[in-house]
């Protein structure tokens, strides 16, 4: 039974990209692991979990620092963010 555990920063992902990788990763495994047998998709987990933005950091710069110094990376973090929180 395959576990994969996928980590990221919160509104790195839209509601739909976070459900393709999540598919496409259980296909992977299904066509690897599984042997191609449709029946082993039923045993594999997929979970991704979501940080804050100012708990990573890349190359000495928290995502949090690269949304106020970036524009284009923050209007495409605000706009999966807003997809990604419930009304």
């Amino acid at each position: 039974m395959p576990f994969v555990n996928i980590r990221t920063y919160k509104g790195a992902l839209s509601a739909d990209e976070k459900r393709i990788l999540q598919e496409k990763i259980t296909d992977l495994l299904v066509t690897y692991e599984g042997k191609g047998n449709p029946a082993f998709r039923k045993l594999v987990w997929v979970m991704l979990e979501e940080e804050n933005a100012e708990n990573w950091m890349l190359g000495g710069q928290t995502i949090k620092d690269r949304l106020d110094t970036n524009p284009q990376f923050k209007e495409n973090y605000l706009r999966n963010l807003n997809e990604t929180t419930p009304e």
